[in-house]
């Protein structure tokens, strides 16, 4: 293993980054690193990286590299337009990408006070090629890539995967066990999405880019609503009032954007707000049910169960 071209290919994020830092300050930014102090893990295979930017002004960000990596990428919250190499798309909310990238310029605009909130997985192109040998000797990265600089697969953010960025984010180790831990999810997200991307019959299919930037806008601000009511939501057609957009376009637009339902996602978001609150120990099962919306005990026990594998009473008693 060449363990230069990983730490090479990482450059990339440092480009993005430090011109990111300079205009919005680092307001959020977390670079996971491994226990050799170096970008990645020790073995250099992977590097993880949460964002969280408030943009303070519109401005243009730009950055070149001659680096060549693999990234995964989710977008959780924000807008904004990026151009790669001359090709031009909108960041997403709700959506996953994976890019193959090498000797690119790229430009990034962003709206000011939007808020930003994304993570990005980075992978050398050394580890992918091993990963896929198997499918193409002269080299899966360069087959795909062809003569170009830049690719993107996209896709919502697919509901079976929700569980494992949230394990993600909330590691329970330190130290080595740590890394081990992170790399293992970081490895199975991007199983389950190459395998989405490159080999599913589907996987070439266009998004459907059915939404304009109004209607967009308009089911953001409807998960919003609903993630502030989740002890008491609206209706699907209240809300859709509320927002000014008809049922049926939300609905379908929700999906697109959110890979799930408009109440399949309010179910997640408030058994997660739950285990928020439970984490502290300072609310009791029932109090911490019914402050996201579960009227029905038993109900929500079964919902907690069912989706963190325990009983809410034990997570609540569990040392932290």
């Amino acid at each position: 293993m060449n363990q230069g071209i990983g730490q090479e290919s990482f450059s990339i994020f440092d480009t993005y980054f430090e011109a990111m830092i300079r205009h919005h300050g680092n307001n959020g930014t977390d670079r996971t690193t491994g226990t050799d102090g170096k970008s990645g893990y020790t073995s250099s295979r992977l590097e993880i990286v949460r964002t969280d930017w408030t943009i303070r002004r519109e401005h243009e960000v730009r950055c070149i590299s001659e680096s060549a990596m693999v990234e995964l990428s989710f977008c959780f919250e924000g807008c904004g337009q990026v151009e790669v190499s001359g090709g031009a798309h909108d960041l997403q909310e709700g959506s996953c990408s994976l890019q193959l990238m090498r000797d690119f310029s790229a430009s990034f605009r962003y709206e000011q006070g939007t808020r930003v909130r994304t993570l990005a997985l980075g992978m050398p192109v050394w580890l992918f090629n091993e990963y896929h040998s198997s499918v193409s000797a002269a080299g899966p990265f360069d087959r795909l890539l062809g003569t170009g600089s830049f690719r993107q697969f996209r896709c919502p953010i697919l509901p079976v995967t929700r569980g494992l960025l949230q394990e993600l984010e909330d590691c329970p180790y330190t130290g080595a066990m740590k890394d081990m831990y992170l790399e293992a999810k970081a490895l199975e997200l991007f199983a389950v999405y190459t395998n989405r991307f490159l080999y599913e019959k589907d996987s070439q299919a266009p998004v459907s880019g059915t939404l304009s930037r109004t209607d967009r806008q308009k089911i953001r601000e409807a998960r919003e609503e609903i993630i502030r009511r989740m002890d008491a939501p609206p209706s699907l057609l209240e809300l859709s009032r509320i927002v000014g957009i008809n049922d049926y376009k939300l609905k379908l637009g929700f999906k697109e954007l959110y890979g799930t339902s408009v109440f399949a996602y309010l179910r997640e978001q408030r058994l997660h707000k739950a285990c928020e609150l439970l984490r502290t120990g300072d609310m009791s099962v029932s109090e911490a049910a019914a402050r996201v919306g579960y009227m029905n005990f038993s109900h929500f026990a079964e919902a907690f169960r069912r989706k963190f594998g325990v009983n809410p009473s034990v997570y609540r008693k569990e040392p932290r």
